[in-house]
């Protein structure tokens, strides 16, 4: 579904297409922009346990520091995989089947049981991880992009054509009858 979203054609001819086909392109795009976005969260919290682990130990203090900096390092706004203020408060729905996925997909590369025990990694193992999390982070983020891009050309052929007065209220109100 996400590839053929991000096909480079996807919004060819949305000048011609439909209204409804116009719409329901925009509530698809929108759904599978909101299950990369909750992966891509997902990702950036464990990314920040590792930047954590990675700080715990060049400033050596035990694992009990990890332990008791979980709650903060979950909870802060700007953790340290983020700048501050990036976060906005979000509501997060349940996974579609993109979401699930996704989160599969992270699952393989940084489970919660990897991570549980990432105070035993090697440091080269850290590093590792750190990677591909952050690989996977960045391509959820590129998707996020291009998914954002269709979705405000959808939406500003869409308003043209109210504004052009192509379509009207009117004709949305009365499309069931």
């Amino acid at each position: 579904m996400i590839d053929g979203l991000l096909a480079a054609d996807v919004v060819d001819g949305i000048r011609t297409r439909p209204l409804t086909e116009m719409r329901n392109l925009r509530l698809q795009c929108a759904a599978v922009e909101s299950d990369v976005s909750m992966a891509r969260r997902l990702a950036q919290g464990r990314l920040d346990i590792v930047i954590h682990e990675g700080r715990r130990r060049s400033a050596g203090d035990g694992v009990a520091g990890l332990l008791y900096d979980l709650p903060d390092i979950l909870a802060d706004e700007a953790g340290p995989s983020r700048t501050p203020g990036s976060r906005p408060d979000v509501r997060v729905d349940a996974p579609g089947e993109v979401g699930s996925e996704l989160v599969d997909r992270l699952e393989a590369i940084a489970s919660p049981t990897v991570l549980s025990g990432v105070q035993h990694l090697e440091q080269g193992q850290l590093d590792e991880l750190f990677g591909r999390i952050s690989e996977f982070e960045q391509q959820l983020s590129t998707t996020r992009r291009a998914l954002h891009e269709r979705i405000d050309a959808i939406q500003a052929e869409i308003g043209r054509r109210y504004r052009d007065g192509e379509a009207t209220v009117d004709s949305v109100l009365n499309a069931d009858d």
